[in-house]
C-alpha cells in the first residue's frame, strides 16, 4: 500500500507543479513535471479494491495531472480576450475525468466495456494543447468535446 500512496502522491505533486509552471508562463517545465507525472503513473503499482485510502489518493492524483493541468495548458495556449467557450469545454473535460474516475472507483462490478483512461486523454489534449491549439478555437473545442465523450461513455464491443 505505502509504494502506491507514494506514486500517488508524486503524481499529484508533479501536476500541481505543472499547474504552477503554467502560470508562471514556463511552458518548459510544465511540460518537463507533466511528463514525470506520465512517467509515474507508467510504473505505478494499481491499488487493490481494498485500499480505499490509495484509490482516493490515486484518483485525486489522476484528476489533477490529468484532468485540470492539460485544461490549463489549453486555456494559456489559446489566450483569446473572450474564452468563455475554452473555458466552458475545460470544464467539460475536467468533469469528465472526474465521472469515468468515479465509475472506476464504484465497487458494485459492471459490463466489460471500455473508455479511454484519463491518462491518456489528458496526455492527448496536453499534447495537442502545446502544438496546434492556437490556430482554430473551433477545432480544438471538437478536440475537446471528442476527447470527453471518449473518456465518458464506453465503446462497447459487438459480439
Amino acid at each position: 500500500m505505502r509504494t502506491s500512496v507514494t506514486f500517488s502522491l508524486c503524481i499529484l505533486i508533479a501536476g500541481i507543479c505543472s499547474i504552477l509552471a503554467v502560470f508562471q508562463e514556463d511552458r518548459a517545465w510544465s511540460l518537463i513535471s507533466f511528463g514525470l507525472g506520465v512517467i509515474l503513473h507508467a510504473f505505478k503499482p494499481k491499488p487493490t479494491k481494498e485500499e480505499a485510502l490509495s484509490q482516493s489518493i490515486h484518483s485525486l492524483s489522476q484528476l489533477i495531472t490529468f484532468g485540470t493541468v492539460p485544461g490549463m495548458m489549453l486555456y494559456k495556449a489559446i489566450l483569446l480576450p473572450n474564452s468563455f467557450l475554452v473555458w466552458v469545454c475545460i470544464g467539460i473535460f475536467a468533469s469528465a475525468c472526474a465521472i469515468q474516475l468515479a465509475h472506476k472507483n464504484m465497487k458494485f462490478p459492471s459490463k466489460v466495456n471500455k473508455r479511454m483512461s484519463v491518462a491518456a486523454g489528458g496526455s492527448l489534449l496536453a499534447l495537442y494543447a502545446l502544438i496546434i491549439a492556437k490556430y482554430s478555437i473551433l477545432l480544438t473545442t471538437l478536440f475537446v468535446l471528442l476527447l470527453s465523450l471518449l473518456i465518458v461513455f464506453p465503446i462497447r464491443e459487438r459480439n
